[in-house]
């Protein structure tokens, strides 16, 4: 059995990103990914916005050309079974592999909130296309949960009815707060109303090919497997802006049998709030008669009553027909890779691998990063960590350094290694993505994240923390968040041009207590103010 230098378990972009920056830092060494998917996650694209912050296209490879572009780097399509931590082998379906370092990147599974063959949740590229073939003649949906997946769900998903279930009393609660929410809400309506008086339709030429290519590449190349431990915990997750490859449209003949009416955002969708999912009722089900005879809910036709697949009954009572589920409510770490007959790894209360201040899981030679890892080292204030592709990358190519640092300890080739990544990256939170087409920037603890913060819109409170907001509708809105005078978080939404100026406030601790609310006025030029 030979030895693998690095072993890497996951394709998804916390796994790639070590990998690749491990092949950069030690390109004589032998490093492994075992991928139940030979589909892989790499990162492109790449733009530095400000000293932390990036942006980056995710593309899916075939395992192949990873192997191509990186000759010390191999692919083995596997399900892995255990590791065995005293003789350092993980054991697999293909077999068993030694190793030197191992980096579980295993990522995380979708919580679904309940079990039925109506019910998908949205984690990687199967399960899109999977939603993508289910949408093609569904007439109403039901989404289940307020992150950012079904945000994004939300905005694309055209041409039928969606009944949204939301535990919360705004939408996108797990990113925004109340004001933030109403912003995104609110200019989401003017920009549709007036898309409609233009008459015009988003769709490219480019995105349907990307999603053929995609659906292609599964149907031809996927193998699912019906006992791995790994493969049934779900692929790699998706990546910045995955829906803009797809083109989430139901069929010409709904549209047809509807065209009196125009479904814009308001009318389109039906958001339940404070809710969650009761149960589940198939069709034949003898309890969903009685169901339909006491059920109080006004929104649903008369002459629909037995028309559906399946029934949703929500916490508030409303039942609802569909043609079938949503499970957005987050994710639940692939941890159990590890912890499959090893019972001394340290967890976190939701089931991720607690690693120290070098991505160590606290069993020798073995690292985690990614969805799968609980970061609780960072002493910074204004960092915390996130399930979210930025951080995964980071995670990885952190990983990789601190392996490989540790690969020449007490050796000649110590001093001249190269330095990729520092635990700097671990200071400041710091986020790009979109939502709703709007660029959205998030700094620090943008929503006053364990400030215990009790007044609306408040400007002071008794933790001497001040808020300070400034808002066009249908443009931009910013917010920003002292303590002490001194800026800790920001959320910035739409093109603001700020996020470099703040960044570096956030990071320089400079006492803005004399500007007051005149840090977001828009007549003043505060980059060169500052500068």
């Amino acid at each position: 059995m030979a030895t693998n230098q690095l072993i890497v378990i996951g394709g998804g972009i916390a796994g790639l990103t070590c990998a690749e920056s491990y092949s950069h830092l030690k390109p004589n060494d032998k490093i492994t990914i075992l991928s139940c998917s030979p589909i892989l996650k790499t990162v492109g694209n790449v733009q530095k916005i400000s000293k932390v912050l990036e942006s980056f296209d995710v593309f899916e490879s075939q395992f192949t050309d990873i192997e191509f572009k990186n000759p010390n780097i191999s692919v083995v399509l596997c399900d892995v079974n255990s590791i065995d931590i005293n003789n350092r082998i993980v054991k697999t379906d293909k077999g068993d592999f030694k190793y030197d370092y191992l980096s579980i990147c295993s990522g995380a599974k979708p919580n679904l909130v309940k079990e039925s063959p109506y019910l998908i949740g949205i984690r990687d590229t199967e399960t899109i296309v999977d939603l993508k073939n289910r949408l093609s003649d569904a007439k109403r949906i039901i989404i289940i949960g307020n992150g950012g997946i079904a945000l994004e769900l939300i905005h694309e998903i055209k041409g039928c009815q969606i009944i949204w279930s939301i535990k919360d009393k705004h939408i996108g609660n797990a990113f925004f707060d109340k004001d933030a929410a109403d912003f995104l809400f609110r200019s989401k309506q003017i920009i549709d109303d007036k898309k409609d008086k233009e008459g015009t339709l988003k769709e490219t030429k480019e995105g349907i090919s990307n999603e053929d290519e995609l659906i292609a590449k599964n149907k031809n190349t996927s193998t699912p497997s019906n006992s791995s431990l790994y493969k049934s915990e779900s692929g790699s997750a998706l990546g910045p802006q995955w829906y803009s490859k797809y083109n989430f449209k139901t069929t010409d003949q709904y549209n047809k049998d509807n065209q009196e009416k125009k479904y814009n955002f308001n009318e389109n969708v039906n958001i339940q709030y404070s809710t969650f999912l009761d149960e589940i009722y198939l069709r034949d089900d003898k309890k969903l008669k009685e169901e339909i005879i006491n059920n109080n809910n006004k929104d649903k036709d008369k002459d629909e009553s037995d028309d559906w697949p399946v029934y949703v009954k929500l916490s508030n009572g409303s039942l609802f027909g569909c043609n079938f589920i949503i499970s957005a409510t987050g994710v639940i770490p692939n941890s159990t890779i590890l912890t499959k007959g090893n019972d001394n790894i340290k967890l976190s209360n939701e089931g991720a691998i607690i690693v120290d201040e070098q991505m160590k899981t606290g069993v020798d030679r073995i690292y985690a990063a990614g969805d799968v890892c609980s970061i609780e080292w960072s002493e910074s204030e204004v960092w915390f960590q996130m399930r979210l592709w930025s951080q995964a990358r980071t995670q990885g190519r952190y990983t990789a350094q601190c392996i490989a640092n540790e690969s020449v300890k007490n050796t000649t080739l110590q001093d001249n290694l190269d330095q990729i990544c520092t635990n700097f990256e671990f200071e400041l939170f710091a986020h790009a993505t979109k939502f709703f087409g709007f660029k959205v920037i998030m700094l620090g603890l943008y929503n006053g994240q364990g400030l215990q913060l009790n007044s609306h819109n408040s400007n002071q409170n008794e933790d001497d923390i001040k808020i300070y907001t400034r808002e066009i509708v249908g443009e931009q809105y910013v917010k920003v968040i002292l303590k002490n005078g001194r800026l800790i978080g920001s959320l910035l939404i739409g093109d603001t041009d700020l996020e470099e100026t703040f960044e570096n406030l956030i990071l320089n601790q400079i006492d803005l207590s004399r500007y007051g609310a005149e840090i977001l006025n828009p007549e003043i030029d505060i980059e060169d103010y500052f500068d």
